[in-house]
């Protein structure tokens, strides 16, 4: 390559390196008028499918645009050469940075935490590195973090991607380099995953930290052999680390890839934990750092959220564990009558998210946050938790417990107990467990948690095996009885569980529920929830979601089935009130905002159902309840082609299983002119049904409707009235009924079902 060379529209005006897979030049884009950086890759471009495969990468590299990642404007080929037109960068690569200087702890774990960011967001669009090293990591002028070569590392001179033979091909002075950065699995031939490029990421931090390699030995033979067998000892030239990153150090470089980091976004969690902490020198476990010039928090500033804290298990499976370690903390935070605590709802909207603290808690219109980490291993527990201050992002306060699992219950009553301190406030004490719904039996408190877990994910069937687990292993678990009542009081509206069994089960829950706590706002909702599906008396239903408002006040949950009961029932002014003081109390729940959007789908204003509901899914994008509402706002609204992947994505997503789902489906399908895949669906919940599958009838109904069936579809509204099918009392009065409404046979039954003239409830 000369000084002048064009590669397409790129003049080349002088050579910046190289390195095994190629040569990095300085040229300019005549077309933009800017100094970009051209790759030019070494090696046959003609060679099988080189030149598909490297676009493929450089389209997959190119669409991260993350600060973090090495942008990459262009590729192309000119004269069999493959090249790749990058950004450029002024500055120098990690590798110099090192020789130049030792980093201090403070510098390393900033550069760690851009690392990892860049990691996390390559991760989860699918992409693996597999060969961070320092000299494929760029630190800016002004101290931005840039990783190279993402992706394309991957491709070796015939263009096949194998990363032990690019290692091969390295020059004999790169070669030990590279290799005391893979990984054990990567070392012994198996296919390299992101919890590689962990592992690579904790021989690069080791590295920034210590000023020597983890496993760099004097052969290459002993370099695999170190990287296989031997623990890297973290022992800095200026002394001791301290322990949070000695920690993150042995998460990174466990030789069992499944004990690492379970993604580069948990690892970029603890770096920021870890950078907070360290950043103003040795301290205590316990460290309380009060503003500058104001020592105590006003009392207008008492206001907290808990983000979800993050599982630093093993595995995924004990997610389940630190969301209820959340939950838990969440409810005995809101204890405190002085101080305002955003709800579960809106705080779990954010999870998973890695956006500036500070920015979260003015989204949310809070004082102060706490974010922490839950690892749990066998017996033992390691829980970590900081309070932030969100005008300044001071650290307020932070601790670290480590202790037996079955200390959960004091760790968590400890954090808010600290906080309270830290606030000068006084928290509710609890007068042991007895009527308030609580439970001091760690198994049953690991089944409950798994239980509304599964819950919360409304896969009700797995959800109610770990509930009824919960309450034989301790009876007296109040909150346990309540969540059993809930699930199945949902799974027999949803389907697949007959409507009296559902509603039975329920209500010997919710009776054992008020036996141990008969104050309890979870027992008052629940009365309220069998109402709305079972009862059909919306008096009722009215009087125990305002109790249950009375005595949890801080919950949007009453006021979301209080709204979609208003609804059903035709007060939509009433409903729409409703929806809006929970939207006030919760702004980030889904839920209540789908609940008033039905006093629109029922009054037949479908554009601002619509409308609604889009800010529902916008605020919580897993929300089925919103997903499946919003499809029949576009169905009944005219798009009903625009519904029908609505209603595909949640059948597929449920492996078919919701009886709901599928007849939502097939009335779509039916309404879109696709009757023999809507007549197919109807046979298939026919065959269902006959076969032991409950499949309520009124779901039946649902798609005879929509083929024009109008006797049939009027014979399965009777049965399910005669089933007692959930909200039958509502459902009729749908969209999909209406051209039976002239018929005497709807008019009879929905008069018998009483929704314009509901029972008068005085007990």
């Amino acid at each position: 390559m000369d000084v002048g060379t064009q590669l397409g529209p790129y003049e080349v005006v002088a050579r910046i390196g190289a390195g095994g897979m190629g040569e990095v030049w300085r040229a300019r884009d005549r077309r933009l008028q800017r100094d970009v950086a051209v790759k030019v890759l070494l090696g046959n471009a003609h060679a099988d499918d080189a030149l598909p495969r490297f676009e493929r990468e450089a389209r997959a590299v190119a669409s991260l645009s993350h600060p973090n990642i090495l942008a990459i404007h262009d590729f192309g080929t000119e004269s069999g050469t493959l090249y790749a037109v990058m950004e450029l960068l002024e500055g120098a690569t990690l590798r110099e940075r090192l020789e130049q200087s030792e980093l201090d702890v403070s510098r390393a774990l900033d550069w760690a935490h851009q690392i990892a960011q860049g990691l996390a967001a390559a991760h989860e669009r699918g992409i693996t590195h597999r060969d961070l090293k320092p000299e494929n990591i760029f630190v800016t002028r002004d101290g931005v973090v840039k990783i190279l070569d993402f992706g394309l590392a991957r491709l070796d001179d015939g263009g096949n991607i194998d990363q032990m033979n690019t290692v091969a091909r390295t020059s004999p002075g790169m070669i030990i380099g590279t290799v005391a950065y893979l990984s054990p699995e990567q070392a012994r031939g198996e296919t390299a995953d992101h919890r590689s490029d962990i592992f690579a990421f904790g021989a690069v931090l080791f590295e920034m930290l210590t000023g020597r390699p983890a496993f760099l030995r004097p052969t290459t033979a002993e370099t695999i052999v170190a990287v296989l067998r031997d623990s890297a000892k973290p022992q800095s030239e200026s002394g001791r680390l301290p322990a949070e990153v000695e920690e993150i150090l042995q998460h990174c470089l466990e030789k069992n890839r499944d004990e690492r980091f379970r993604s580069a976004r948990d690892l970029a969690f603890a770096l920021r934990l870890a950078a907070r902490t360290t950043a103003s020198g040795p301290q205590e476990v316990t460290r309380q750092t009060p503003k500058p010039n104001d020592s105590a928090i006003r009392a207008d500033e008492l206001s907290i959220a808990v983000l979800p804290f993050r599982n630093m298990s093993p595995t995924a499976d004990a997610e389940y564990f630190s969301d209820g370690m959340t939950e838990e903390i969440i409810n005995s935070l809101a204890a405190v009558p002085a101080l305002h605590v955003a709800a579960r709802t809106t705080s779990f909207a954010f999870k998973g998210r890695n956006d500036d603290i500070r920015r979260i808690g003015r989204e949310l219109g809070v004082a102060m946050m706490l974010e922490g980490s839950v690892r749990q291993s066998g017996s033992r527990l390691r829980v970590t938790a900081q309070l932030i201050s969100v005008e300044n992002g001071y650290q307020l306060w932070s601790n670290r417990w480590d202790r037996d699992l079955a200390d959960v219950f004091a760790v968590q009553d400890e954090i808010a107990q600290a906080i309270a301190s830290t606030l000068k406030v006084r928290i509710v004490e609890r007068d042991g467990t007895s009527g308030t719904g609580r439970t001091e039996n760690l198994e049953a408190y690991d089944r409950y948690l798994k239980g509304t877990y599964l819950w919360g994910q409304r896969r009700a069937e797995e959800a109610i095996v770990e509930l009824k687990a919960s309450v034989e292993i301790d009876p007296d678990f109040a909150d346990a009885h309540t969540a059993l009542a809930d699930a199945w009081a949902v799974r027999g509206y949803y389907g697949g569980v007959p409507t009296w069994e559902a509603w039975s089960r329920a209500r010997a829950a919710v009776d054992e529920a008020e036996r141990i706590a008969p104050d309890s706002a979870g027992v008052a909702l629940s009365r309220g929830i069998l109402e709305h599906y079972y009862g059909w008396n919306v008096a009722r239903l009215e009087h125990f979601c305002r109790l249950a408002a009375e005595r949890n006040p801080k919950s949007a949950d009453p006021w979301t089935w209080l709204a979609i009961g208003y609804a059903a029932s035709g007060r939509r002014d009433d409903a729409v009130e409703a929806g809006a003081r929970g939207i006030a109390l919760e702004p980030h729940h889904p839920n209540v905002r789908t609940s008033q959007a039905w006093a629109y789908l029922f009054s037949g204003d479908y554009e601002t159902a619509a409308r609604l509901l889009e800010k529902a899914i916008e605020v919580g994008p897993n929300a089925g309840y919103a997903h499946w509402t919003y499809g029949l706002a576009l169905r009944y609204g005219g798009r009903v082609h625009e519904s029908v992947p609505v209603f595909e994505r949640l059948v597929d997503g449920s492996s078919g299983k919701v009886p709901l789902y599928v007849s939502l489906l097939g009335a779509a399908l039916a309404e879109a002119g696709e009757k023999s895949r809507a007549e197919e669906i109807l046979a298939n919940l026919i065959a269902r049904r006959r076969g032991g599958d409950y499949v309520p009838a009124i779901d039946l109904a649902t798609v005879h409707a929509a083929l024009g069936n109008h006797d049939a579809a009027l014979d399965a509204l009777e049965q399910g009235r005669e089933e007692r099918n959930g909200l039958m009392w509502g459902r009729i009065h749908m969209h999909d009924f209406i051209p039976l409404r002239t018929h005497s046979r709807w008019i009879a039954l929905a008069q018998r079902l009483g929704r314009t003239a509901p029972w008068v409830w005085e007990g």
